[in-house]
């Protein structure tokens, strides 16, 4: 397979070996979380049939009908404690009556797996820090959302005729994300010529 071809929601056969000691072996389906950003890995879940053995932490993932049609009918479980990064030639596709194909979920489904493994990754932080460590995360994810949502403002800006009413409801947008965070803290995460376009249409 190739790198490009592979991507996030999307179930592959991974060969995990070889692994030392209790890590999680053998050739089994994975759920790509994220592509890495050496373009040669991927953060991987792995998948199982069975709710026992490896990995102590699973959560049922129902029964995914796009995998192959001999395991749709099974119960699919993620093994929250056993995420690994793997090179993408250990990647296979799935097979279906000599046919190649590539088993996928919904994003919805994606979300509760991520909230899931998020959940696994922070089970030993005291309650204060992980709430702490929830803040900084959602102050962040709303500091690219506004970026986001100015820079299409100053796209807008540029064109021949631009739409005042879209430029507007941008605005609307960005105000609506800026009162949900406390005072000035997406201020933290956006560069200065973004904080600059939001500055001048906030003193209108």
């Amino acid at each position: 397979m190739k790198y490009s071809d592979i991507k996030p929601t999307h179930i592959y056969y991974v060969r995990f070996d070889p692994v030392e000691g209790n890590e999680f072996r053998g050739h089994h389906l994975a759920i790509v979380l994220k592509l890495n950003k050496d373009k040669r890995t991927a953060m991987v879940l792995p998948l199982t049939s069975s709710s026992q053995g490896a990995g102590g932490n699973k959560i049922s993932l129902g029964y995914i009908s796009s995998l192959p049609s001999n395991l749709r009918k099974t119960e699919t479980f993620a093994i929250l404690d056993q995420t690994r990064t793997v090179d993408f030639k250990r990647f296979k596709q799935a097979d279906e009556k000599g046919k190649f194909i590539t088993p996928t979920i919904d994003n919805k489904l994606f979300f509760k797996i991520w909230i899931s493994v998020l959940s696994e990754e922070l089970f030993d932080i005291p309650e204060d820090e992980k709430i702490h460590i929830h803040e900084i995360l959602y102050s962040q994810a709303l500091g690219s959302k506004i970026q986001e949502l100015a820079y299409s403002i100053v796209k807008e800006k540029k064109l021949a005729t631009p739409d005042v009413d879209k430029i507007s409801s941008i605005e609307n947008k960005i105000i609506e994300i800026i009162n949900t965070v406390p005072h000035d803290a997406w201020e933290n995460y956006v560069n200065a010529d973004v904080a600059k376009t939001i500055f001048e249409f906030l003193k209108k």
